[in-house]
């Protein structure tokens, strides 16, 4: 059995609300004592960290704590981006415990081979049920190569997690901070995750048929560029809408899916367009024979994304309740994509329901699609515990 609780305390120095949101995470899962504590942090508690991490120690008697800072924090009651804000999780387990604290902040380890330190530090390599669950600091962690430090590793175990935002960047672990770490949870159980892009696809799928490295020469045998106009030109009011909104290429994960829809692809930025020959660009390799279609994003998109999402949340826990869950949102989103406080953490509590939940406003998101792991940008991933008997 699972018991778990967050709070969410917007505006008292970082020590304060710790302290409060402590208690309110500790009377929200009803138990006397905390296995491990979560902690989310505007970028401004820096300062206050110790005495911060001090609290909430003292409040919720946790063995460890893990967390990093953020563009903003959130928990099952709100949003609160651009103002400090403290977001507190307490989670404790009868029997054997689902989360393992870990924390790499050694320059020799992060530089050699970041993914061999962290297989021998979770035990994760071969198991049948395991997630790895990450808080990386960008500004001396290279999140592609990181995963490709895993790959092949940590099989099948997916990767999840957000990069720590707001300056300063900072990392949590036990009564420590940190900064250019990587902090992060193993756990011992295959949570359900959900992947929002915050797209939808526009146009046709296509075959790609000549395309070097990043940059795609043909689709279907004819120019990129012409293949992506038409596309846009299938969006109602295209001359309105797509000037505001962003236009990306999504590749299949899936080759033998057919038909293709939302959560089928991997979004893609469009690096460069050359005019003469057609060609585009992409920040992500293709390979000829993989399937593409082009994906706008805007409000709009993301708000039907994150719908279709949490549909297929809803269809996977079936009759569960979820225990609790953590939320990766990219800074990018937020109030800033749709005029409006609180889109995501109300669109995910109308559908799912009422249970804990945290998360924090990030500089990216890690989550598989289609089985293997990934990083995203402008994207929000949930993970979600089931309540386990």
């Amino acid at each position: 059995m699972i018991a778990a609780g967050s709070g969410l305390v917007i505006g008292p120095r970082a020590d304060e609300g710790a302290r409060e949101a402590s208690h309110a995470a500790m009377a929200a899962s009803g138990a006397e004592r905390a296995d491990i504590a979560i902690v989310f942090a505007s970028a401004d508690a820096y300062r206050h960290a110790p005495s911060l991490l001090d609290a909430v120690r003292r409040v919720t008697g946790a063995r460890s704590i893990v967390g990093c800072s953020g563009a903003g924090v959130l928990t099952e009651a709100g949003e609160a981006e651009g103002r400090p804000a403290i977001a507190v999780m307490v989670v404790s387990t009868s029997g054997t415990p689902l989360l393992t604290p870990f924390m790499v902040s050694d320059r020799d380890a992060l530089d050699a081979d970041v993914g061999a330190e962290l297989l021998r530090r979770t035990n994760l390599a071969g198991a049948e049920d395991g997630t790895l669950l990450i808080l990386p600091d960008a500004m001396n962690l290279d999140p592609a190569d990181l995963l490709l430090g895993l790959a092949g590793r940590l099989d099948p175990a997916p990767v999840v997690g957000g990069v720590a935002a707001g300056m300063p960047l900072f990392e949590m672990y036990d009564t420590g901070v940190a900064h250019g770490a990587l902090p992060g949870l193993a756990i011992a159980a295959t949570p359900l995750v959900g992947v929002g892009q915050g797209c939808e696809p526009i146009g046709e799928p296509y075959v790609v048929t000549d395309a070097v490295a990043r940059v795609i020469h043909s689709i279907a045998g004819r120019s990129p560029l012409e293949i992506l106009k038409e596309a846009i030109e299938t969006v109602p009011e295209y001359e309105q809408r797509v000037p505001r909104a962003g236009v990306f290429a999504g590749l299949a994960v899936d080759l033998g899916k057919s038909p293709l829809g939302r959560g089928d692809f991997l979004v893609r930025n469009l690096a460069g367009l050359d005019r003469e020959s057609g060609a585009i660009t992409l920040t992500e390799p293709v390979f000829v024979g993989q399937t593409i279609q082009f994906q706008l994003r805007d409000a709009q998109a993301a708000h039907d994304d994150l719908e279709a999402m949490l549909a297929r949340m809803r269809a996977a826990l079936g009759d569960r309740k979820p225990a609790f869950g953590v939320y990766f949102n990219c800074a990018g989103r937020g109030q800033g994509l749709y005029g409006t406080p609180n889109h995501d953490v109300t669109r995910i509590r109308e559908r799912l329901g009422e249970w804990p939940l945290i998360g924090f406003f990030g500089n990216g998101e890690f989550a598989p699609v289609g089985g293997e792991n990934f990083f995203h940008t402008y994207t929000g991933v949930l993970v979600l515990f089931p309540q386990m008997n």
